[in-house]
């Protein structure tokens, strides 16, 4: 059992060895004269708190809070001022698009409307059918005699463009210019074409690596120089023969990377000169094209040009003489129309009417106020016998829900759109909801000037239940790194100085010193971080607060440390 825990660990996570008050004094023997030095140590070897090692899985997340909302809300007003009759739905409610939702109080709008349509009926019985055809007879002689003029002007500006076209020789500027263009262009494209093709070889076959291959020569005469040190070290002397060994570990890591940056730099190389070369090839053969066309089109407009134009004359005199009689008629139809509806008398109170009647029947549409979306009612501000003001009602769509909550500014480097995030509710207790990052704000929502900076972000719920409603709060974990079957420590458990990073393991019964363990860390949680190093195995104990643990020792004068694999 881990103290303080109350809960059994789980198989594959660390175990959690607890003792009691000076653990650390047993990591390393004592500087005490025979039977003191092992009484100290028995009277400290069962208190101190160590962890065995284990491999499990480590996850690393962002864990914050925020609140559930709909991604689709739609609030609904009215645009009349007549009182509200009837609301049919309360918040909770589901409701469908087009279904009513209240009605409002229309009576007055009633009685206007059977008042308009008296007045409109009176209208028409009081207007003619001579003035009806009139006015139709009128209106449409009016649009045929704008139709007219403007063919007659159109036809007279189409007869002089054919006469002046057909006077002039074939010009063929634009065309010749056209296939120079083309031409130029083309040639350019073939050179660029040629000149990606070399680039793109020497790329494959004469890369100039000469940087690369200096640092590449560099980092070995480093190396070697750092392995002659190491091998010039005396072993007996623990710190500098340690020095020189991770010395020659840098060199041997450095030289790696400057063998991975030459190759990685020939491939960028490559691939550059290969997309260069396939926009070039494009190019050219876009080029040949456009060229081609250009010298066809100037062959066959030559050819057409003087038939074009002594056809387009003569359809264009036939056009004017038909446009000019039909301008004729059509002024003697607008003189007639305009005679007979002087004679019936005006009509314009019957439009006037039909207006009116139609504005109020819209309205009387209007009365019934209904959803103009699917989902939930979520606020009902509509009051009966009040007069409709701002939103009456607000429906959210419960099928399509995220969560918004808020980030620290140095988060936002490890998130990304579409991570993975797992939400819990109070309300629903240990259930877990799968999420996606679906928004990250792009500027902070906190004050200018604040010393904590945040942004919104949103997690679209990919599992929507019933259980969770709109306006709960939620609590997301934001996955940002998973890592399978490693070793993890408490973070109190690694000590890092200018050597490195480090874990203690606590010494098998009788042995004279607990080892200290050079350790490379990796993810970390809030509680744990993950550990990597030649001399880690499953079954070790180690201590989980060696820096207060070791502190102790010292004040008490004579607990020693070893390096591990070294005595």
């Amino acid at each position: 059992m881990a103290k303080g825990t109350g809960k059994k660990l789980s198989k594959g996570k660390l175990a959690l060895i607890i003792g009691g008050g000076a653990a650390a004094l047993l990591a390393a023997a004592v500087v005490l004269p025979g039977a003191a030095a092992r009484k100290a140590m028995a009277a400290s070897a069962g208190t101190a708190e160590t962890v065995t090692l284990q491999r499990s899985n480590l996850t690393q997340s962002i864990n914050v809070s925020g609140v559930v909302e709909s991604a689709r809300t739609t609030n609904i007003y009215s645009t009349l001022s007549y009182p509200v009759k009837e609301i049919l739905v309360e918040v909770g409610d589901a409701v469908e698009a087009g279904d009513v939702i209240a009605v409002l109080d229309t009576a007055n709008l009633e009685n206007d409307i059977a008042q308009a349509q008296i007045n409109a009926g009176s209208a028409r019985d009081n207007l003619s059918n001579s003035v009806t055809n009139a006015e139709t007879s009128l209106a449409a002689a009016r649009i045929t005699l704008e139709q007219r003029e403007m063919s007659v002007a159109n036809a007279e500006k189409d007869l002089q463009t054919a006469k002046a076209d057909a006077a002039k020789p074939f010009d063929s500027y634009t065309y010749d210019r056209s296939v120079t263009e083309a031409k130029v262009t083309l040639d350019r494209k073939k050179s660029e074409a040629l000149t990606a093709r070399s680039d793109y070889n020497t790329a494959r076959f004469s890369f100039d690596g000469y940087k690369y291959q200096n640092a590449i020569t560099d980092a070995q005469i480093a190396l070697d120089r750092k392995r002659e040190a190491l091998y010039g070290t005396d072993p007996c002397d623990d710190k500098a023969y340690e020095a020189a060994q991770n010395a020659v570990d840098d060199a041997e890591r450095s030289l790696d990377r400057a063998k991975a940056d030459l190759s990685r730099a020939k491939e960028d190389a490559v691939k550059a000169a290969s997309d260069k070369l396939d926009a070039a090839n494009k190019a050219r053969d876009d080029a040949q094209r456009a060229y081609d066309k250009a010298v066809k089109d100037r062959s066959r407009a030559a050819g057409d040009a003087k038939d074009a134009n002594a056809k387009k004359v003569v359809s264009a005199e036939k056009a004017l003489a038909e446009a000019q009689k039909q301008l004729e008629s059509a002024e003697n139809s607008v003189r007639s129309a305009e005679n007979s509806l002087k004679q019936s008398g005006a009509g314009a109170n019957v439009a006037l009417q039909e207006l009116t009647l139609e504005k109020l029947n819209r309205q009387l549409a209007d009365g019934e106020i209904v959803a103009e979306a699917s989902g939930v009612i979520t606020a009902v501000n509509a009051k009966v016998g009040a007069a409709p003001q701002g939103v009456l009602f607000v429906v959210d769509n419960k099928d399509e829900l995220y969560v918004s909550a808020r980030v620290k500014e140095y988060n936002l480097n490890t998130l990304s759109i579409g991570q993975e995030i797992l939400i819990t509710t109070d309300a629903t207790g240990g259930q877990t909801f799968r999420a996606a990052l679906s928004y990250i704000s792009p500027k902070a929502i906190s004050e200018a000037g604040s010393t904590s900076v945040e942004f919104e972000v949103r997690a679209t719920i990919t599992d929507p239940d019933e259980a969770i409603k709109i306006g709960m709060n939620a609590f997301l974990s934001i996955i940002t790194g998973t890592r399978e079957s490693v070793y993890a420590v408490p973070v109190s458990a690694v000590v890092t100085d200018e050597r490195g990073s480090f874990v203690y393991a606590m010494p098998e019964r009788n042995a004279p010193a607990r080892a200290e363990i050079p350790v490379t860390t990796g993810i970390k949680t809030s509680t744990s971080v993950e550990i990597t190093g030649a001399g880690l195995q499953d079954g070790m104990r180690i201590l989980t607060d060696p820096e207060g643990k070791l502190s102790d020792g010292q004040d008490q004068g004579g607990f020693g440390m070893m390096p591990f694999g070294r005595r």
